[in-house]
């Protein structure tokens, strides 16, 4: 089964032994559609040592709950790897994240090496209200969960 999504984003769903829903994004595949979250995907890429979740929203992506299972795997080139690949899914679209002080460096690298477009987040800790004017007063996308 094919799927066309918004903005030239190709999304292809096959159906495993069990039932689950695998989505293929632009070549990329092991995305999930989050149950409870519309325009979110959970990407199980590169479980079970990191994955993360991805809002889409128009031509906009953002980046969140990453995680790496076990911190000795941190600093091996799994998570860059992790950001690569939605790099790829999403070509044309602009990839950006929030994040605390501990994972700005990596981050940064993330955006030094053209896998993500922005951080947007401008302060030492994140405010969980993204519409929230005062925490963010740069930002230039909202999430419409907070809408």
């Amino acid at each position: 089964m094919k799927i066309k999504t918004q903005t030239n984003i190709i999304a292809k769903q096959e159906e495993t032994e069990s039932g689950q829903k695998i989505v293929t994004i632009n070549g990329i595949a092991n995305f999930w559609q989050h149950p409870r979250h519309e325009n979110c995907w959970i990407y199980n890429g590169r479980m079970p040592i990191v994955n993360c979740w991805v809002f889409v929203s128009g031509d906009n992506i953002e980046i969140d709950n990453v995680m790496v299972y076990d911190s000795t795997n941190s600093k091996s080139g799994f998570g860059s790897e992790m950001i690569s690949d939605i790099r790829k899914a999403f070509p044309e679209q602009r990839i950006w994240v929030d994040t605390w002080n501990c994972t700005r460096p990596f981050w940064e690298k993330m955006q030094e090496r053209g896998h993500i477009d922005g951080i947007e987040n401008e302060y030492s800790w994140p405010c969980i209200n993204r519409t929230c004017k005062i925490c963010h007063p740069n930002r230039t996308t909202r999430r419409s969960v907070f809408a």
